[in-house]
């Protein structure tokens, strides 16, 4: 899998029982060596709750060593991380909260970052702009089942119209599939994912 899209999420450091650092620093190792050629994080890289002086700088350990294995490193933050002020690399791309597009190699990638905790805004998410391979990324709870926040609430249906390849989550911590063709689901706490534009498929790191 060449040239692939590395997405992690809710690394909270800081909460008792996080994956933390270390795993953190393997995992984009492993993602590197797999061919991923960029790297997202897609929010809550610090708990609410978390000593600012401990594990902030743990969090720009994290983004350093990202920017060191990855041609591309974007961040887009989520409700946890809005209680905190975090410092980026310079080579990091820190996304807005209002819905944008980019572009990563060949792929168009539609998010938005969270803009407070909770985030109840609805967005409208904006249609296919081509044929090119079109992946879409949001810290979202989605219809709420598997989260107790609020988070940039939004329909299955709304998230399939927009007629991405694929819809990369995060906030929920458990790996949940809420549909295969495309895919839709949350990345997890302690996971990782891969988007291949070639395939235009998603797979999961092996833990």
């Amino acid at each position: 899998m060449s040239a692939s899209i590395f997405v992690f999420s809710d690394l909270h450091l800081g909460l008792p029982g996080a994956p933390g650092m270390d795993w953190a620093l393997q995992e984009l190792e492993t993602a590197a060596r797999l061919g991923a050629t960029t790297c997202v994080c897609l929010g809550d890289l610090i708990d609410r709750n978390a000593n600012a002086a401990e594990f902030a700088p743990q969090a720009r350990a994290v983004l350093d060593h990202a920017v060191t294995l990855f041609h591309e490193v974007h961040f887009l933050s989520g409700n946890h991380d809005t209680h905190h002020t975090l410092d980026f690399p310079p080579e990091v791309t820190v996304h807005g909260t209002q819905v944008h597009t980019f572009q990563v190699g060949k792929t168009t990638v539609l998010a938005a970052a969270v803009a407070a905790d909770p985030d109840p805004r609805r967005l409208q998410l904006p249609p296919r702009p081509s044929d090119a391979p079109f992946l879409g990324l949001l810290h979202s709870s989605v219809t709420g089942e598997f989260s107790t926040g609020i988070c940039l609430p939004l329909s299955v249906a709304e998230l399939q119209a927009s007629g991405a390849d694929a819809w990369i989550l995060g906030h929920v911590h458990t790996p949940h599939t809420l549909a295969d063709a495309p895919f839709i689901g949350w990345v997890g706490m302690g996971r990782g994912l891969l988007f291949d534009p070639d395939t235009r498929q998603v797979t999961r790191l092996c833990n």
